[in-house]
Parts: structure tokens; C-alpha cells; sequence
């Protein structure tokens, strides 16, 4: 997707999502279920902004923070794919949202969280193999490194 001076409205919902998301994860301490509810789908959705490019036009400032919204549409699938982890233990691989962000993620391979590839790994094995404490780990890291230190960094 491309925000330009034409679009910049749909932008500025987007950082606005984002940051609700990032509250409710800060109050939750990290990701855990149903934290993508709060978030109207028509507002924003992982899927269509992993890919966004924002494009300042003419003299204008956008003020849109292209960084954080990219970082968390992909936050945004971490979290659904969490949920369906979590709801599906024995069989996720199967569920069709489970392939849908798998492939999104995997689509946008210069993901802005880098450690997305090791997370796609872990969850690469048939489900009887899943390391469930090492898929914690490291969905805690993401939280910290990409949530809790946006804000720190604001604060700093």
C-alpha cells in the first residue's frame, strides 16, 4: 500500500490502530489473546499495510511514522497467529488463518521485525514438535524489543 497526500487519512487511522494495539499490549504485559478485537477491521488490518511505503508529496509532511506501522501490521498477524496457536494447539497448521499469515509474513521476507524468520521456523515443524516455550521466548522478545521499546524510546 501507498500513502501519499491523496490517502494520508487511511495513514493516520493506521498509527492510530497501531497505537491502541500497543496499549492494550502494554496492559496485557506482552502478546496474548484477543488483542486484535479492540482494532476496527476497516481501519486497519496486518495484511494490508506489512508492505506500506509512505511517499511525502510536494512540500507536504505527512507526519506518518511508516516504521511503526509496518512494525505493527506485523505485530498485528503475531498476535492473531498467537491466538490461533493457542486456540488450535494440536491441529493450527491446518486452520486456513494459520496458512493466510504464514504466507503473508513469509511474502514480505524484509519484514521490519526481524525475527519473525526464526518465529516461522519454530512453527514450521508438525505440531507435535512445536517448542512451545522457545515460540514464548521469542514472541516476548518481539513484545519487548518492538512494543515496550517504542515507548521507551518516545520517553527517552
Amino acid at each position: 500500500m501507498i500513502i501519499d497526500n491523496t490517502n494520508y487519512e487511511i495513514g493516520n487511522k493506521a498509527m492510530a490502530s497501531v497505537l491502541l494495539l500497543y496499549y492494550h499490549l502494554l496492559n496485557e504485559g506482552g502478546i496474548t489473546n484477543d488483542q486484535t478485537v479492540y482494532l476496527d477491521q476497516n481501519d486497519f488490518n496486518g495484511y494490508d499495510f506489512l508492505g506500506l511505503e509512505v511517499r511525502e508529496g510536494s512540500g507536504r509532511n505527512l507526519d506518518l511514522d511508516e516504521a511503526l506501522i509496518r512494525e505493527g501490521a506485523v505485530i498485528y498477524l503475531l498476535c492473531d497467529l498467537d491466538d490461533i496457536i493457542g486456540e488450535y494447539e494440536e491441529d493450527f497448521h491446518c486452520q486456513p488463518q494459520t496458512k493466510k499469515i504464514i504466507g503473508a509474513l513469509k511474502e514480505h521476507e524484509t519484514s521490519p521485525i526481524s525475527e519473525v524468520a526464526l518465529l516461522l521456523e519454530l512453527i514450521a515443524v508438525p505440531e507435535n514438535e512445536f517448542n512451545h516455550p522457545s515460540y514464548d521466548l521469542i514472541l516476548q522478545g518481539i513484545y519487548k524489543k518492538y512494543v515496550h521499546g517504542f515507548f521507551v524510546k518516545k520517553l527517552a
